[in-house]
């Protein structure tokens, strides 16, 4: 589990994570400051300018820090992609720790503090020595990575490689032309891309001017293999980098297909000067089944056994069983480039690992693996995988896998799934505000009373609210949702044997 940063093995992560950072998502804060050569670095100047700023804080003191820089990882990104090369991107290194001086940065023998070296050599991006940026950006490890898009939403990254951070960084809305609209912050309505029984879709997307001129106007199509299912006709008036939350209603399908979104037309008839960002496109297959509710999971670790960690969830997202290194846990791929600490559970390397899994019911569920290096668990160090089986049939597998990158996510079917399963008439069921601010509304409105319960789960699958009726028909519920930060979060509803998952946004 070894190939992004291979200098970077083996050294572990001696700056635990302590509380939340600025959460992903948020607006950036500003900052004036001068470098360690005395030039002066406005950050929402270099925004406006449509740039695309990368940021890390640090410490000279810490270790980690040290090895990820002298990998040379923002150097050659900056050098790609900074003045010198395609001049799309600005980078950054803070020093954060306020009890350091700056002989530190230059390893000086005045260093007050603790240096690892001189972090000036070989590097051509300003150092700025500034604890207030880090204070301002909620810094509670070292090293903090932050991609900084030119609409000024700030977005966390980990330690990558410098083609990792640039397809962090390519994410990024920018601005181009006169009129040009895109896709941001799509979400298709489901994490998996595996059918199982019925499977409702219902797509959003923060539909963002990229243009000079207002987007007064566009028309979004939406298809399920090539057939177009919904057309959406939005109006309003968004300036550069305005955004407006495009929800779809929710279509079910059964089978493998293609789903996509396409903006197909803005300011009516005005032509779009870049149609890359308008279309998302979804490619979805057939989960496999089982005819057994007791299915075995194989797990061969490779050279890093202490990278892996597995759940198993039903429909809900509730976590029914799970084994591995609990220090990377379910989001932990890809958080631990500098090397991951052998936590509860962790599984020793090249080693076999059997569990039995008695599912509670027949029904869909799913099998979530995280890697912590973020590139899976075969090939390049070691030939791991992940595989279920039949309880009946261990020769077998049903499904097997084990060359991704920070995460694999499969569905599958267990026993007999019935047309039960198919909600039909949740699609009474609507979220309003979308966005939201302070609260969401749910409303259901049915003919017949049934039990009812409802979750919110944020992007990385938390349960933050839930609630359970013994029995309603319609009803009006309220969730409060003013601590929670902007972004996409989940619903899931259950109604009698019914269930689904919506999608909905949180604005600030």
């Amino acid at each position: 589990m070894r190939k992004k940063l291979g200098l970077l093995a083996g050294i572990f992560l001696v700056v635990m994570r302590l509380s939340a950072q600025l959460p992903s998502g948020a607006t950036a804060p500003d900052f004036v400051a001068q470098d360690i050569y005395g030039q002066t670095h406005h950050l929402y100047d270099i925004l406006e300018s449509g740039k695309i700023v990368l940021i890390e804080i640090s410490a000279t003191w810490c270790a980690p820090c040290w090895v990820y820089h002298t990998s040379q990882a923002l150097q050659d990104l900056y050098a790609e992609h900074g003045p010198q090369g395609d001049d799309k991107l600005r980078v950054f290194w803070v020093e954060g720790d306020p009890s350091t001086n700056i002989n530190c940065i230059f390893g000086d023998a005045g260093c007050n503090g603790g240096t690892a070296g001189n972090y000036t050599q070989g590097v051509d991006y300003p150092i700025l020595d500034n604890a207030a940026i880090a204070n301002a950006y909620q810094i509670s490890y070292y090293p903090s990575l932050f991609v900084i898009c030119p609409n000024k939403r700030v977005y966390e990254v980990e330690p990558l490689g410098p083609e990792d951070l640039w397809e962090k960084a390519n994410q990024c809305p920018v601005a181009y032309g006169n009129t040009n609209a895109g896709i941001f912050e799509y979400y298709p309505g489901t994490q998996l891309d595996e059918i199982c029984g019925f499977q409702e879709l219902a797509p959003s997307f923060l539909l963002t001017n990229l243009g000079s001129s207002p987007l007064t106007q566009a028309t979004v199509e939406l298809s399920w293999n090539n057939n177009m299912v919904q057309t959406l006709s939005w109006t309003g008036n968004l300036y550069t980098y305005g955004e407006a939350n495009i929800q779809f209603a929710p279509i079910t399908v059964s089978n493998s297909g293609t789903l996509s979104v396409n903006v197909s037309g803005i300011n009516n008839g005005a032509g779009d000067e870049d149609l890359a960002n308008n279309i998302r496109i979804d490619n979805f297959s057939q989960a496999k089944s089982f005819n057994t509710t007791q299915v075995v999971l194989k797990l061969r670790t490779d050279n890093f056994g202490e990278e892996t960690y597995w759940e198993v969830r039903d429909d809900w997202g509730s976590v029914l069983e799970f084994g591995g290194n609990q220090e990377v846990g379910p989001y932990g791929g890809g958080a631990f480039p500098l090397g991951v600490l052998p936590g509860p559970g962790a599984y020793p390397s090249m080693t076999i690992i059997r569990d039995t899994l008695d599912l509670p019911a027949n029904g869909c569920y799913s099998l979530h693996i995280s890697d912590a290096y973020g590139d899976g668990m075969c090939c390049n160090f070691g030939s791991g995988y992940y595989r279920l089986y039949n309880l009946n049939d261990p020769t077998t597998p049903i499904i097997s896998g084990g060359e991704f990158d920070d995460y694999a996510r499969r569905a599958f079917g267990a026993g007999v799934l019935t047309d039960t399963d198919s909600p039909a008439e949740l699609q009474q069921l609507s979220l309003f505000p979308n966005p939201a601010s302070t609260d969401l509304y749910i409303e259901l409105d049915t003919p017949d009373a049934k039990p009812v319960s409802f979750r919110i789960y944020n992007a990385y699958g938390q349960l933050l609210w839930m609630l359970e009726e013994s029995s309603a028909a319609s009803g009006l519920w309220q969730a409060p949702t003013g601590d929670w930060p902007a972004g996409v979060y989940f619903l899931h509803a259950n109604f009698g044997n019914q269930r689904t998952t919506r999608a909905f946004m949180i604005e600030k």
